[in-house]
């Protein structure tokens, strides 16, 4: 797992004070020490050069990347089913190395390690077991083959669009500036159930124009800076900028809450994958992205509706933060990205959030529903699976 070069002086007074500003925000309380003896299956996120995973006596030893200069290294042991015992070890775009033993260790405790670049790429590099349910992945080609796909896109991309003005309304709190946006989401909304579209291209033109207002509602919100007197930042960066840019990739974000978004949609597709593989649905088989070969297109299918319930919980975090510009890191390119532990926290912030589990579900069951009523069978596993809320990922 190699990192990317950044472009920082690492010995800058102000990068070491917003890396000691992170960690402390991050982990108060080693999750080892943690004084009451109850059981928490929380993430560990990981960052920085150096990291490493071995087994040491037994326990999967883990040390800490570093970030910054000067800089305590963080770290955690592990015993087998420890009560503590992470959920799964998330690597943000570090380096370092882990051994095969490491990868045993894990694979019998059921904790994935997962790793996000930068960019929100996700790349699994171990975990629990996996097998899809043969029926159900019968029943998907079904769908995909014989054009019910189709209507199913169009069932997740109104739900998708509910969701977007729920978040608006939320974030605003039914400020009169939202309201056209409100509207007009609406009219999507409404042309989308009274006049749904023929073709999978007049359904993504229908989401495309509908994210593009949303979107529009964000760039209304400021943000908050300190510090900028002192280490100048783009003008563009005082306001939240626009997720719809047509001359660059999302992944190689220009702004820091594009930046932001990167990370928080790579925790989301982790966790929508990781809820298929649970329930014994095949990830690859999907009905809007399926175009792209060696894509995981059901799990970009699913993650559509659940995506403004993500935007809610970033939206949340940037509008009650200030930031300083030791934060970010602006490269050569234009590229932006975020001060490694400040990537900690926001991974860590975003994690788990009930709400997409459950939509998830819901969408699920939505898909399968025509399967579930001609089996007739109220004990059938499949839908046991797609009705849990206890997923551990």
């Amino acid at each position: 797992m190699k990192a990317l070069p950044v472009e920082q002086n690492d010995n800058d007074a102000e990068w070491a004070e917003r890396g000691d500003y992170w960690i402390g925000k991050l982990n108060p309380i080693p999750q080892y020490k943690a004084r009451r003896r109850r059981i928490i299956h929380k993430p560990l996120v990981l960052s920085g050069h150096g990291i490493r995973l071995n087994i040491d006596r037994g326990t999967l030893l883990i040390k800490c990347g570093f970030t910054h200069y000067p800089q305590n290294r963080e770290e955690y042991r592990f015993f087998p089913q420890d009560r503590q015992l992470p959920s799964r070890i998330v690597v943000l775009d570090g380096d370092g190395s882990i051994t095969f033993d490491a990868l045993e260790w894990l694979s019998m405790q059921n904790v994935s390690l997962v790793q996000i670049s930068w960019r929100g790429e996700v790349t699994s590099v171990g975990g629990a077991h996996y097998a899809a349910n043969p029926d159900l992945v019968k029943h998907q080609l079904e769908i995909r083959d014989n054009g019910k796909g189709f209507e199913y896109a169009k069932w997740l991309i109104q739900k998708k669009i509910e969701n977007c003005r729920a978040t608006i309304l939320y974030i605003s709190g039914g400020a009169q500036e939202a309201q056209a946006i409100l509207d007009q989401l609406k009219t999507w909304e409404t042309a989308l159930h009274d006049k749904p579209p023929n073709t999978l291209g007049a359904l993504l033109s229908i989401e495309g124009n509908a994210a593009q207002t949303y979107f529009r509602y964000w760039q209304m919100l400021p943000l908050r800076w300190k510090g900028i007197g002192k280490k100048p930042i783009p003008e563009e960066w005082l306001r939240i900028a626009s997720r719809m840019d047509g001359n660059e990739r999302n992944q190689f974000a220009r702004h820091p809450i594009n930046a932001i978004l990167n990370y928080a949609y790579g925790v989301l597709e982790n966790q929508v994958r990781t809820q298929l593989s649970t329930m014994g649905v095949d990830p690859t088989i999907g009905y809007m992205h399926s175009r792209i070969e060696n894509r995981h297109a059901l799990v970009f299918d699913l993650m559509e509706p659940v995506r403004p319930i993500m935007d809610k919980r970033v939206l949340e975090f940037i509008l009650e933060r200030t930031f300083s510009p030791g934060d970010f890191i602006l490269n050569k390119d234009g590229t932006c990205r975020l001060h490694p532990q400040f990537a900690r926290f926001i991974v860590k912030w975003v994690q788990d959030i009930p709400e997409t589990e459950t939509i998830t579900a819901a969408n699920l069951k939505q898909l399968f529903s025509p399967y579930l009523n001609q089996k007739k069978r109220k004990d059938l596993a499949p839908l046991q699976l797609v009705e849990s809320k206890n997923i551990r990922h």
